[in-house]
């Protein structure tokens, strides 16, 4: 390696010249010794733990920080004095304003012009990111866990590009199937040519959408969905969320609801045979009518009176004690 010239400023003062690269470093920068005292601390450092320079050179880790996350920073700090090997640790730390951070610390050893060894750790603060993650596991389980199925699709052609478990399930695909295919293999008014083109302009021509369709089962059957659609731009695309609920259980409510309505009102009846007439004039006898209004369906008996009427003279009714 190459002398510094004497010109150099690194020449002059490299301790001095050291220190100032140091505090134009970003990332929090400190060095401790095999007792665990802090040698220096960057302007970084120094910001991001609360405490200046002078506040905690010469002095440990105890003196400012709690004893579980204490235990901790030792146990890595001899860990790397022994072995001299570089180790990256993700730790918690409380700063002097009392905020826990969540930190990576990246430690290495080397030896000073004594040959001491001197152990300095680069800090990187990922609590933020640590965040981010958390609420994202807390999104994504909450969307796996929705009573509808989820679909996040790409404009252009349809495709999914996610699908929460309940579509898996519903649908009867496995996620990775699922992420093979399009708004066409599962919706039937998506199918043939024009199918996704004429469902997708409707997508486009409105911010929010309620769609009726009918999606179709990996086996073949298909059930009713009202689907609730929105749009999000993300970095100039496009993309398509679509939130989809069985409505099977509802549709049979509505059809039984719609059976009574036919049976509500007056009903001609014909008083002495019973027969009803229908809204053509046409008499029928009251099963048939039933049987073609609602869901109803009839078998045949005698009740005791009609049996009493039919066969009481008979002495094989008799016998039997009816």
């Amino acid at each position: 390696m190459e002398k510094p010239a004497k010109n150099s400023p690194v020449g002059k003062d490299p301790a001095g010249i050291l220190q100032q690269m140091l505090d134009c470093v970003g990332s929090p920068v400190f060095a401790k010794d095999r007792a665990h005292r802090f040698l220096y601390l960057n302007e970084a450092a120094a910001k991001f733990l609360g405490h200046t320079n002078e506040e905690m050179v010469g002095r440990t880790d105890t003196d400012f920080f709690p004893e579980a996350q204490v235990r901790v920073f030792w146990e890595k700090d001899d860990e790397v004095f022994h072995s001299g090997k570089e180790s990256v640790n993700e730790e918690q730390l409380t700063d002097a304003a009392g905020v826990s951070h969540t930190i990576v610390t990246r430690k290495r050893v080397f030896k000073d012009g004594e040959g001491n060894a001197v152990l300095v750790g680069v800090i990187n603060d990922i609590t933020a990111m640590r965040k981010a993650h958390s609420e994202l596991s807390m999104f994504r389980k909450l969307l796996e866990n929705s009573n509808d199925s989820i679909f996040i699709v790409s404009q252009p052609d349809g495709a999914f590009l996610d699908v929460n478990e309940t579509a898996c399930r519903r649908l009867g695909y496995p996620r990775a199937t699922l992420l093979r295919m399009t708004v066409r293999d599962i919706e039937e008014t998506a199918d043939g040519a024009d199918g996704w083109r004429d469902l997708k302009a409707k997508i486009i021509a409105s911010e929010n959408l309620l769609l009726v369709g009918r999606h179709k089962r990996a086996d073949g059957t298909t059930f009713p969905v009202e689907v609730s659609v929105s749009k999000a731009e993300i970095d100039g695309k496009t993309y398509i969320l679509a939130n989809a609920r069985d409505i099977s259980e509802r549709k049979k409510m509505e059809e039984a609801m719609s059976e009574v309505d036919d049976l509500r009102g007056l009903i001609p009846i014909c008083a002495k045979c019973k027969k009803i007439r229908d809204d053509k004039g046409f008499w029928q006898k009251v099963e048939t009518y039933l049987e073609k209004h609602s869901s109803a369906r009839f078998t045949h008996g005698l009740c005791k009176e009609c049996m009493h009427e039919l066969y009481g003279k008979e002495s094989w009714f008799r016998e039997a004690g009816r």
